[in-house]
């Protein structure tokens, strides 16, 4: 069986923190015997340093890797984004299909797009010439805020989802999003995105420390992920003021999406910036380290789909606070493996916070609980990608 595995956002040699659980997704597929080929478009970028993601200019048109060759297509990716995010789409189905029926050969059995949009509505003409399947992945915001939005927008993702043949949403709560905007419920399936519990496990926390250059005697708060709005950043930043102290560090390990300047000016304003440390980005492999070293995982976000920042964190027993939206509480026991908190409530999320950070023996009893229902539930890679292809075979036995 010979896939095209399709994704704007994926990790590459400048920028390795981008998709890394798509990255996952897709090599667990592969390692299921799938003939994987893998089109990751990039826009059109200037090579000055004075513009964001300058460094697409670098990359190839195609990289051989072990288990599959990944092709870097260029496309208009137009901006401000708030203006003209539709022309990305078809721009994208225009440039990466013509890049595609000239150097994927032969004709794959299908195509899997990994969001949405813009690689959902960007594959839509090329399945329609190849007249093969068509699956697209939804993983959260897009079809649960976006689609909403009444925009021209919404209207290609809607469109992008009703052509589909199947979509793997990664949560039920994101499927019943899906559903409502009118989509065929019997083509939307429940594909939950996994963990790598080998990399993903206790590390020994003074180890951990030791090896990140981490303070041993101070208890560590952990966030992963942008710095965006949606994440809830600007909340976790109010709550650091009750639980950050000479004793407690918040450390935000991700990329800035615009908003550290504003964190940091809010630190200083509320007299905690001592105990703020904003990392950027580091390398996914050694995520598992961060996560080991630190007491607590914090994820405020105002939307998500099924983060595996929390898989994650509690295959490595640690302990989650996380808000009560989107396919979080699909992931954790409310009191068991962390606290469920509102989104928006700074008040709410230090006040968890507080109670783990005052009870050592519970952040240790939750923790390993985590990790044992992380094992006993299947939530690997492993069970995401032999669920997912059941459905290749399924959609193809079919055609």
């Amino acid at each position: 069986m010979k896939v095209l595995e399709v994704c704007q956002e994926f990790p590459n040699r400048y920028y390795p923190q981008l998709g890394t659980f798509i990255k996952q997704s897709i090599d667990s597929i592969a390692n299921q015997g799938v003939d994987v080929t893998v089109i990751s478009p990039k826009p059109f970028v200037l090579p000055f340093s004075s513009f964001p993601y300058h460094n697409f200019f670098k990359l190839p048109r195609i990289e051989h890797t072990e288990k599959y060759d990944l092709h870097y297509p260029r496309y208009i990716y137009a901006v401000p984004k708030k203006y003209f995010y539709p022309i990305t789409g078809i721009s994208y189905s225009l440039f990466v299909s013509k890049y595609a029926v000239k150097n994927i050969k032969p004709i794959p059995a299908l195509i899997h797009a990994h969001f949405s949009y813009p690689d959902g509505y960007g594959m839509m003409k090329l399945a329609k010439r190849w007249n093969i399947p068509l699956v697209i992945s939804a993983l959260g915001t897009i079809e649960r805020k976006v689609a909403y939005e009444g925009s021209y927008t919404s209207k290609q993702i809607i469109e992008a989802m009703s052509f589909a043949d199947r979509i793997l949403s990664v949560s039920e709560d994101l499927k019943l999003h899906i559903v409502n905007l009118g989509i065929d419920k019997n083509k939307v399936h429940v594909v939950p995105n996994g963990v790598d519990i080998g990399k993903f496990k206790p590390a020994g926390k003074a180890h951990a420390r030791s090896i990140l250059n981490l303070p041993q005697d101070k208890n560590i708060v952990l966030f992963v992920g942008a710095l965006r709005k949606i994440k809830g950043v600007d909340y976790l930043i109010e709550a650091a003021h009750s639980f950050v102290d000479k004793d407690t560090y918040l450390f935000m390990v991700g990329r800035d999406d615009g908003l550290k300047k504003n964190l940091e000016k809010r630190a200083y304003e509320l007299k905690i910036a001592n105990y703020i440390k904003f990392t950027g980005p580091v390398n996914h492999e050694d995520i598992p380290l961060w996560i080991s070293a630190s007491d607590i995982l914090v994820l405020p976000s105002l939307s998500e789909g099924r983060p595996n920042v929390i898989l994650e964190a509690l295959a490595c027993e640690v302990p989650v606070v996380a808000t009560d939206v989107g396919g979080i509480p699909e992931l954790m026991v409310d009191g068991e493996t962390g606290y469920l908190v509102p989104p928006k409530s700074p008040d709410e999320l230090s006040r968890k916070i507080n109670k783990l950070l005052d009870d050592k023996n519970r952040r240790e009893k939750m923790g390993k609980f985590g990790r044992k229902c992380i094992i006993q539930r299947g939530l690997t890679w492993e069970a995401h990608a032999k669920t997912t292809v059941d459905i290749y075979q399924e959609l193809l036995t079919k055609s």
